[in-house]
């Protein structure tokens, strides 16, 4: 969090002159506070605990025994300075306590409205020290109002973002009723303890109708970027043109109000010698009173129209609006049905395309198998008649012939039988379709060469 530095070189303040009773003594005297969640916290106590870390204790803002015209922050630890360097230091301490948290547009944002007090005192110097006289300074850190969708807040951080606006809106209730209060002629009672930031700013600031209390001053420090959010600044704005408008009123005398009471008491100017008044006065100003009863008549009348008219046009507004809500709400079905159904296609087509592309790539291993197969059938010659002794009567002459034939059917007996078992292990869950049969050899007794079938 941004902390105190160094206090702004321009404009300079060391040739102001600054009067000074030589016969006094002064006292500056700190305090710092904090609205969290519409409850008041002081800055200066230690907030932290091995037990509890996150309990606080709230405290009261109400009258007391020294102050009965005036509402106090009750329990408030105060600080006695003797320099300047001394009050920064307690203005850091302070800041250190305020709550702050990160959010999607800033990522120290304030949690709370600050107060910060400055109390200068003030006696006599004698023998006998008489009361101390003090002026207060106030100085308010107000939060900033946030959107949720901009700040992209949650849980916790929402709610309190959600009592920041709820107190900023209600500060900005009671300026316009204050300002209202200044132009007519029966104030009305601003509604300043909604919240505890409108009490802590309206309480001692304005009389509301009892008690006499010594003039105030408030001034309003906004700041405004032209080149930020349109609608953030032109609230900001709004609230400083709102502020500008506050005035307190000024709280008759005791001689005023008697020459006041004196002024209403006086007969009317138009009268006779013996005090009675004139028939053509009386006249007059009965005249008057109905013209300005005539013309309020007409402003009423006005003011009605105007209120039906905006009443009618406040109802069309709301039936439109409740048609489009429902009129979006059955877009948003037929949207709905459309994606689904669209989907539902998209994903049988996909189907279809996957079980297709596996047929074929089945079929196609299928076919390659059969072809390998019919490749090692078509180099193996099978004999299944029983006369071969007979038709093999020449070759039992032919010794030499003989054994060299029988030594290449071993030779190529082997061969088959290794590829026949390196097909059936390619071809893995089935064995192939069609039977084979392979050369086994027989033993040569001599009278010819025969081929007995195996399986």
């Amino acid at each position: 969090m941004p902390r105190v530095s160094a206090l702004p070189q321009f404009p300079s303040v060391h040739d102001i002159p600054i009067k000074v009773d030589q016969n006094a003594e002064y006292a500056i005297v700190i305090s710092m506070y904090e609205v969290y969640n519409d409850r008041i916290f002081d800055l200066l106590t230690a907030s932290t605990s091995s037990k509890a870390p996150q309990k606080r204790r709230a405290l009261l803002f109400k009258s007391t025994e020294h102050s009965p015209d005036r509402k106090v922050v009750a329990g408030l630890r105060k600080v006695v300075c003797m320099n300047l360097e001394e009050a920064l230091l307690v203005l850091e301490t302070g800041l250190q306590e305020r709550r702050v948290a990160g959010t999607g547009s800033n990522a120290v944002s304030s949690r709370s409205h600050g107060f910060f007090c400055v109390e200068v005192k003030k006696r006599h110097r004698s023998n006998v020290p008489g009361p101390w006289s003090s002026s207060t300074l106030t100085i308010v850190d107000l939060a900033g109002s946030e959107r949720a969708r901009t700040a992209k807040t949650a849980g916790a951080t929402l709610a309190e973002a959600g009592k920041i606006n709820e107190s900023l809106m209600y500060l900005g209730q009671c300026m316009q009723m204050q300002s209202d209060n200044s132009h007519a002629t029966t104030p009305n009672l601003v509604p300043y303890r909604q919240c505890k930031l409108t009490e802590l700013l309206f309480s001692n600031s304005f009389s509301h109708g009892y008690g006499h209390k010594p003039p105030q001053k408030a001034i309003m420090i906004v700041t405004a970027d032209p080149l930020g959010d349109f609608n953030a600044t032109s609230q900001i704005l709004r609230y400083s043109a709102l502020a500008r408008e506050v005035t307190v009123p000024r709280i008759p005398s005791v001689t005023m109000a008697m020459e006041l009471g004196s002024c209403a008491t006086k007969p009317p100017s138009t009268t006779t010698s013996n005090g009675r008044s004139t028939p053509s006065a009386v006249q007059e100003e009965l005249e008057h009173a109905l013209a300005e009863m005539a013309r309020l008549r007409e402003d009423l009348e006005i003011t009605q129209m105007l209120l039906a008219e905006e009443t009618h046009r406040r109802q069309e507004v709301e039936a439109s609006w409740k048609v489009a809500e429902t009129r979006i709400d059955e877009v948003e079905a037929e949207v709905r049905e459309e994606i689904w159904a669209e989907m539902e296609a998209k994903l049988a087509q996909e189907q279809r395309r996957w079980r297709a592309a596996r047929d074929e790539e089945l079929d196609r291993q299928d076919e390659h198998m059969d072809r390998k197969l019919e490749l090692l059938t078509r180099g193996i010659s099978i004999y299944e008649d029983g006369t071969a002794d007979k038709e093999n009567l020449d070759i039992r002459d032919s010794d030499e012939v003989g054994s060299e034939k029988v030594a290449e059917l071993k030779d190529e007996n082997a061969k088959l039988r290794d590829r026949l078992t390196l097909s059936e292990r390619e071809k893995g869950m089935r064995s192939p379709s069609k039977k084979m049969r392979v050369l086994k050899t027989r033993k040569w007794d001599g009278s010819g060469m025969s081929l007995d079938e195996i399986p």
